[in-house]
């Protein structure tokens, strides 16, 4: 019997950890984008101005900051009611995302996937 067995279980368990963490990181991501994009649409459809997809939460972040004060009364109602808590929700996932990867045992499946940060 011997070592197999526990070579086995130790494997399987470090599989299943890789498996779990490569979909945290993948989930974390596919969240953050659809943020973007959802932001990115509401402040569209707000102001009418057309931005090009995909852009960085921080462009995003910069251009909604820069333009902001040239909104009206009912159009900043509108900005608090989505726009403002699917921003800050983007970047507080990107903020859990980046913390993730740099962790000690997350970092080792993000390098062995590819992830880097946000």
């Amino acid at each position: 019997m011997g070592f197999i067995p526990v070579i086995l279980t130790m494997s399987g368990a470090i599989m299943l950890f890789i498996m779990v963490v490569k979909q945290s990181i993948t989930q974390k991501r596919n969240n953050v984008e659809l943020l973007i994009r959802q932001v990115a649409q509401d402040w569209n459809a707000l102001t009418n101005q057309e931005l090009k997809f995909p852009t960085s939460l921080d462009n995003l972040s910069l251009l909604i900051k820069k333009n902001k004060s040239q909104l009206q009364n009912d159009q900043l109602l509108k900005y608090d009611k989505t726009i403002k808590s699917n921003l800050f929700q983007a970047k507080l996932l990107r903020v859990q995302h980046n913390k993730l990867i740099s962790t000690r045992p997350y970092s080792f499946v993000a390098k062995l996937f590819g992830y880097k940060a946000i």
